[in-house]
């Protein structure tokens, strides 16, 4: 599924439909999932999941819009089906080991595209873009280098030639992100991550060496010095700041200017229905008539103002957001092993900081995968492991 996520939203949802089925099927799997409801995060998830369908009795938008809004967000329930599946430290290894290939191999092909200006068949039609787009590829490949840094930096990395093979991985993914891929949210992932892999390695490893230390300093200041030297991160960067400095004088719709007038009128929504919002899926509505006679650039339409946590405030209130907030704090009350937990809460930490600027909780891609990631990666140990065909 992991795989399949990053390329075919219709193969993703084939394999969501033949997990479901197979966990259906085994005994031993369905006590898993009712077990792996009993930690912190999943009671989260399903009580924030609860607000989602409330929201649906009172939602003013019209019933295919609530349908397809609480549909969106069944990937919630990917959280107690991982548990389930990743409360062994091996099996997690083994997922990390897979992003990190994935990765890797993908940002090889994007080297090819972006040097051979070949285009890959994406939507997005850009060079050097093999994954859905360039936001997620920025994200996914930030998350792939957090985790090889990780891996080559714990003291159970093994010989000098893992801890070298990791260290190149995580190379040709952060340069690839300040060189190839322009997506801002991929560089707040990679930066964010890095912020946790150096807190990581002072504060939380209980083997803590000065070598360590070191390198993981020392990582983070040549992941600073790239993006501050590329052309290509330092235009993205200046190009977003100028749009959001100068907004109210655009004559067309800008990536960042465009968020200010969406922030600025969702604001205004919240305040009118501060409690309980205006329902499940009703975004879009609410907007329309917040906008209404406004023209230009104010007057665009949206059903996201791109950002995870205004929209759920003005679709389910503060009670609302209050309830998602509460379940995303939830993550610090699993009792996941090391490396592990510092990689899941440091991706939930980076999903935080980008969904400011987005909606990536609740989008297909990005969406799905920080709860498959969270489920995995934040899965308490499990001292009855699953029994699974050798």
């Amino acid at each position: 599924m992991l795989v399949a996520l990053l390329f075919s939203p219709p193969v993703t949802n084939l394999a969501q439909l033949l997990l479901v089925i197979v966990v259906l099927a085994s005994s031993e799997l369905r006590g898993r999932v009712l077990l792996a409801c009993r930690q912190p995060l999943v009671i989260g998830a399903l009580a924030f999941y609860a607000v989602l369908s409330v929201g649906v009795i009172y939602s003013i938008a019209s019933p295919s819009e609530v349908l397809g809004m609480w549909s969106g967000w069944r990937k919630l329930l990917l959280l107690p089906l991982a548990i389930a599946l990743f409360d062994e430290p091996r099996w997690k290894l083994r997922l990390v080991h897979v992003l990190i290939g994935v990765s890797v191999a993908s940002a090889l092909a994007s080297y090819f595209g972006w040097l051979t200006h070949t285009a890959f068949p994406v939507p997005s039609q850009q060079f050097g873009i093999v994954i859905r787009n360039h936001a997620t590829q920025g994200m996914i490949f930030g998350v792939a280098a957090f985790a090889a840094a990780t891996l080559g930096l714990r003291p159970a990395a093994g010989s000098m030639a893992e801890r070298l093979f990791f260290g190149v991985c995580t190379l040709l993914l952060v340069v690839n992100i300040a060189l190839v891929t322009p997506g801002r949210s991929g560089y707040v992932v990679l930066l964010t991550c890095s912020l946790v892999l150096v807190a990581g390695s002072l504060f939380v490893n209980r083997t803590v060496t000065l070598k360590s230390v070191l390198l993981a300093v020392t990582t983070f200041g040549l992941i600073i010095t790239l993006l501050a030297v590329s052309p290509l991160s330092r235009q993205r960067i200046t190009q977003g700041l100028d749009e959001a400095e100068t907004y109210h004088q655009a004559h067309t719709v800008t990536s960042m200017g465009i968020r200010m007038f969406f922030w600025k009128n969702t604001v205004t929504m919240i305040n009118e229905r501060p409690l309980f919002g205006y329902g499940t899926g009703a975004f879009q509505e609410a907007y329309r008539l917040q906008i209404d006679g406004k023209d230009g650039v104010a007057g665009t339409l949206t059903g996201d103002p791109h950002n995870q946590f205004l929209k759920i405030a003005a679709e389910h209130g503060l009670a609302g957001l209050a309830i998602f907030l509460a379940f995303l704090a939830s993550a610090l009350a699993q009792r996941a092993s090391a490396p592990y937990r510092m990689l899941g809460l440091g991706v939930l930490f980076a999903w935080c900081i980008t969904s400011l600027a987005n909606s990536h909780f609740s989008t297909f891609s990005e969406g799905t995968f920080i709860y498959l990631w969270l489920g995995a990666m934040l899965a308490n140990d499990n001292d009855a492991p699953l029994k699974r065909p050798s």
